[in-house]
């Protein structure tokens, strides 16, 4: 506890994106910088969604949808969602992480590109000009994206925004992609339909 400062957000713990209203806990000497910072990162969040936040955290610790607290069913949510599409994944051909070995908070999946679905990339794609990508140039990661939602209609995200410019221009970005899973079941499993249709069809 003397050393650990434990923050969190009501945009990703409630789904209440756009509020832009944290908290953080933590020893008096570590919090206290944070304070001295604080307004500089942000002015005031309204006093509405202050007091929001100030009546839903006590309750989010009672019994929620049959579960101990709204903490245990987001966990068991997301969990059975994140399952649902690295298991899609996985028999389209991506590599995910092990999630018994390697921490899985969060919405996303970084997948591994496989070699058969990087065989299906259609070859003019790559190398192709984009000023949005590292360098201007349209590298693997970027390509498969580009294609997978203009040809299958799903959209991810290329992994080379997440690396350093000099990293990505190196390739270290080119075998992943960032896909997200904090979707209805319906989307989800849509989206597992279409990869299993086959990346490369």
């Amino acid at each position: 506890w003397d050393r650990t400062i434990t923050i969190s957000s009501a945009g990703k713990t409630f789904s209440a994106t756009g509020w832009q209203v944290g908290w953080c806990i933590g020893p008096k000497k570590l919090i206290s910088p944070i304070h001295q910072l604080l307004p500089y990162v942000q002015f005031c969040a309204s006093t509405v969604i202050q007091e929001a936040l100030a009546r839903t955290l006590p309750r989010a610790d009672e019994p929620f949808e049959g579960h101990a607290s709204y903490y245990e069913y987001l966990k068991d949510k997301y969990t059975r969602k994140r399952d649902m599409l690295a298991t899609a994944l996985t028999e389209a051909g991506f590599a995910v992480p092990d999630y018994d070995r390697t921490p899985g908070g969060g919405f996303f999946i970084f997948a591994r590109i496989g070699t058969d679905i990087q065989k299906s990339i259609p070859p003019e794609r790559i190398g192709a000009s984009n000023p949005a990508a590292p360098g201007g140039i349209v590298n693997q990661d970027w390509a498969l994206c580009q294609w997978m939602t203009e040809e299958k209609g799903l959209l991810c995200i290329p992994s080379s925004p997440f690396f350093s410019q000099e990293r990505a221009l190196e390739g270290a970005s080119d075998e992943f992609i960032r896909i997200a899973f904090c979707k209805t079941d319906e989307t989800i499993e849509a989206a597992a339909e279409a990869l299993l249709g086959g990346v490369d069809k």
